[in-house]
């Protein structure tokens, strides 16, 4: 995928090879889908303006990751950082009522719901760290690139991350049936998981992919656009 020659280097080919990628960061530094959506496009029109300058002095992936990252940051400077105290009385509110209309598939229904949910718990973290986290467990970037990315060395992406998956296990094993099967969760979705049986999927695929991170397994078990397929 790195070794594409720059003049073979297209932005069909970026789109097609990252673009799950760019879309997994921009929809999970932001909340707002309207928001998403125009990070997502501009990201392209950048990626699409600078091609011609890109010279093979970096991999692909650090430099469409720069772009990315220069648009979802100043895009997501209006988002809210929640405490893990807000959130935890917020999912404990009062069951999300299932909509009534013609039509209606519950089991899509549910999967977006606890997919904005887990968008989020993210916004307990700051924009960069969220950023490094998402671009570490969610998007498997090294961490020696993240640094290179940041414009921070190693030593200091690795430590941010490790605090962001600490604050993460700590809320979300108390908080989340998808999380932690044993939990004691009363969120507000809790009721809808267990009736199409999401929390049983989550379940069997920690059993099929060992070790498998919590936010990773979302992913491939929530997003329309699937990291892994």
């Amino acid at each position: 995928m790195e070794s594409v020659i720059n003049n073979n280097l297209t932005i069909e080919y970026i789109i097609e090879n990252y673009g799950k990628m760019v879309n997994s960061i921009c929809r999970r530094m932001i909340q707002n889908r309207d928001t998403v959506e125009d990070a997502v496009q501009e990201v392209w029109l950048e990626v699409n303006k600078s091609l011609k300058s890109f010279r093979g002095e970096s991999k692909i992936s650090t430099w469409l990751y720069k772009i990315t990252s220069r648009v979802v940051m100043r895009m997501a400077k209006e988002e809210h950082k929640y405490t893990t105290h807000f959130l935890s009385s917020y999912f404990h509110g009062e069951d999300i009522e299932i909509p009534q209309y013609q039509d209606f598939d519950k089991h899509l229904w549910v999967r977006e719901m606890c997919d904005k949910c887990l968008t989020g718990t993210l916004h307990c973290l700051d924009n960069e760290t969220r950023l490094a986290y998402i671009l570490r467990d969610i998007n498997m970037v090294p961490y020696s690139e993240i640094g290179e990315i940041l414009e921070k060395d190693e030593v200091s992406i690795r430590k941010m991350v490790s605090r962001a998956r600490n604050k993460l296990r700590n809320f979300l094993n108390d908080e989340c049936i998808l999380k932690n099967p044993d939990s004691k969760c009363k969120c507000r979705m809790s009721k809808w998981v267990k009736e199409i049986r999401l929390d049983e999927e989550y379940e069997k695929l920690r059993r099929t992919v060992h070790k498998i991170n919590f936010y990773r397994a979302s992913e491939i078990l929530l997003s329309k656009d699937k990291l892994l397929e």
